[in-house]
């Protein structure tokens, strides 16, 4: 029997006649049939365990999974950049659902750069123009004052909410590059929460 190992020696799949192509990096060996389900392979000899491995980095080492010290910084360093991509999507979805960004069109959500400075420049100087507020007020049919207030409002609120989860996403960044060990990067929660003033 044929047994054919990707490049890390794991075991991929066993043919009973020699593979004619293998992918870039694969290998095979010819060995009895039904040596197992787990199987490692250094390229000289195949090896067999009763589980399943944690990783592609790990081998068999005495019919047990073992993971080589010199994968182990690269390995923390792989679930590392994961866990802060996790992070970032974690981060966005909490700010889309509590400023309800999920809910309405992306062009609308473009104008909110526009409206804040619109609102902004009104709190500050009531004769300062407010073009777009004014055309979204119109077409509403709603008093534009009624508008840039409550535009204003969002603003403050918006700003708030994102200064708050952006500080808790730094801070969760932090101490994911911070850890020491796959289990203590394991043990990071992430979860938001929104602030008082909200």
């Amino acid at each position: 029997m044929f047994y054919i190992f990707n490049h890390h020696g794991h075991f991929a799949e066993k043919m009973s006649v020699e593979p004619p192509i293998l992918p870039q990096g694969y290998f095979y060996l010819e060995d009895a049939d039904d040596l197992g389900e787990y199987l490692f392979s250094d390229g000289k000899t195949v090896q067999a365990a009763t589980t399943p491995p944690p990783s592609e980095s790990h081998i068999i080492q005495d019919g047990k999974w073992v993971l080589p010290t010199e994968r182990e910084a690269a390995i923390l360093e792989e679930s590392k950049a994961e866990k802060i991509i996790s992070l970032n999507a974690a981060a966005q979805a909490f700010i889309d659902r509590a400023a309800g960004i999920d809910k309405i069109p992306g062009f609308e959500v473009q104008t909110w750069v526009i409206q804040a400075s619109e609102a902004k420049a009104w709190a500050a100087n009531k004769s300062a123009p407010t073009p777009i507020l004014d055309q979204i007020a119109a077409s509403r049919g709603v008093p534009a004052t009624v508008l840039k207030e409550a535009a204003l409002k969002k603003t403050i609120a918006y700003e708030q909410l994102t200064a708050s989860i952006t500080g808790q996403r730094q801070a969760l960044q932090s101490k994911i590059e911070s850890a020491k060990t796959k289990s203590a990067l394991d043990k990071i929660k992430i979860e938001f929460k929104l602030p008082e003033a909200v």
